[in-house]
Parts: C-alpha cells; sequence; structure tokens
C-alpha cells in the first residue's frame, strides 16, 4: 500500500477527512435540475459530482432490436476532461466508459419493471463532473435518483457504497486519497428486500475480511438510502404544493 494504511486512520480512530469508520462522506442531491429532461438528478457523494439525465420510456428507435414485450435499456457515460484533477479528455472507444455504462445497465436491467414498456426505450445518460476515488457508487445513486424522477417503475430503489480496509480495520465510502492506498469493494443492493444487485472487488482483499467488509458496505448503503428516501419525499411534497394538491 502506497504510503502504508496506518496514515488513513489516526490514533483518535479518525480518517484523513475527519470521518469515523463507519460514516460515509456527504451526501447532497437534487432531482429535476435539467427541465427539458424526462428525468434527472444531481448527486454529490464527498467530491464527487454526478449529473445523470433519464429520457424515456419513449418510441423504440428503428436502428435497435429489443423485445417486443418489454422496454430496452440503454446507458451512456461521459467524464468532464478534468473530472479526475488532471485533464484527460476521453475518446471514442474508451474501455472505462464503456465498462461504467455497462455495469449501470446491468445494475437496472433487473431492477426496472420493463413489462410495463412494451416496444419502447429508457435512456440513462450519465456525466461525472468531478472524482474523488471510484465514482461507481456515486454514479448508481444518482441513477436511481433520476430514474425515479422520470417516473419509471422499479422495484426498488438501487442504494451503492464502497468499503476497504485500512489499517486492519474496516473502512465505508473511500475516498480517492483512500482508495489509492487500500483494497476497495463497491456494493449496490436493493434496501427494501437487502439483495445485493452489484459486488466489485478490483484489487486484493483477505478472505477473512469480505465479510465483514461486505457488511460495512452494506450498512453504508443503507445511510446512503435514508439520504435518497428523504430527497425523494421533499421533492414529492415540493410537486405537491406547486400544484396545489397538499396544504399545511
Amino acid at each position: 500500500m502506497r504510503g502504508g494504511a496506518n496514515e488513513f486512520i489516526s490514533p483518535e480512530g479518525l480518517r484523513v477527512d475527519g470521518r469515523r469508520a463507519g460514516e460515509v462522506r456527504r451526501l447532497r442531491c437534487k432531482l429535476g435540475p435539467l427541465s427539458g429532461a424526462d428525468g434527472s438528478a444531481y448527486f454529490e457523494q464527498g467530491n464527487t459530482k454526478v449529473l445523470v439525465r433519464v429520457t424515456g420510456p419513449r418510441e423504440l428507435s428503428h436502428r435497435l432490436k429489443a423485445p417486443h414485450d418489454r422496454a430496452l435499456l440503454t446507458c451512456d457515460f461521459a467524464a468532464l476532461p478534468f473530472a479526475g484533477g488532471q485533464y484527460r479528455p476521453q475518446g471514442r472507444g474508451d474501455r472505462n466508459a464503456a465498462e461504467i455504462a455497462m455495469c449501470v445497465r446491468q445494475i437496472f436491467e433487473p431492477v426496472v419493471q420493463a413489462h410495463l414498456y412494451p416496444r419502447a426505450q429508457i435512456d440513462i445518460s450519465v456525466s461525472l463532473l468531478e472524482a474523488d476515488g471510484d465514482a461507481r457508487a456515486a454514479i448508481i445513486n444518482a441513477a436511481s435518483l433520476a430514474m425515479v424522477d422520470a417516473g419509471v417503475a422499479m422495484e426498488d430503489l438501487v442504494c451503492a457504497c464502497s468499503a476497504g480496509i485500512a489499517s486492519g480495520s474496516p473502512i465505508v465510502d473511500l475516498n480517492g486519497q483512500e482508495a489509492g492506498g487500500c483494497a476497495e469493494m463497491v456494493v449496490a443492493l436493493l434496501p427494501r428486500t437487502g439483495k445485493l444487485s452489484f459486488v466489485q472487488l478490483e484489487s486484493k482483499l483477505p478472505i477473512a475480511s469480505i465479510e465483514e467488509v461486505l457488511n460495512f458496505a452494506g450498512e453504508g448503503c443503507r445511510q446512503v438510502h435514508e439520504v435518497l428516501s428523504s430527497t425523494i419525499q421533499l421533492h414529492a411534497q415540493s410537486l405537491l404544493y406547486s400544484r396545489g394538491k397538499f396544504s399545511t
């Protein structure tokens, strides 16, 4: 590990950004930031910032082949050139972008009630504005909110968070500095059932630690879910107030 894992947790049990081991980063989110979109969401997880637009459900493009009895889900991903702190333009055929887009599509395909939208397509467009470590969890959370804003029927929200090992102990929701020196696992789950919908582990993690890290990531997902649920509820109330459907 670069710099030594002990640098990540102080003797007082605080991490480099002042959080305890089981605390997620500050979460900020907004539904409907893009007025012209069918659905959209802005999401911040620490210094990672994501904007997602959802188009549809709409008529299936003639160029696409899809089952006639359910909707087709597509996803594209783009990162701003300076999203990672250094200038890195995204070219055509970018492998990382394609992998992230495929990951998002595969996560939401089983969750979306696609049978309700035959001969239709739903497009998810992800823009990474700023990244502080692995952005997959923030992207999944933002996409979940944008799908809700678009009114797409889903079995459940999808909530995501990361966890890893630092100084021999599990930590949740790694920032960029921590992710650069710790083994990291990214997890997405469905809060209603607790079912895992996505697990990614790209670096080595001791077998004896996997279950503990998985549990930490799950707890992080539950913290994220509280914020997402509260945001959705407040947004729904705001819409009802604005339309005169709800009064104090």
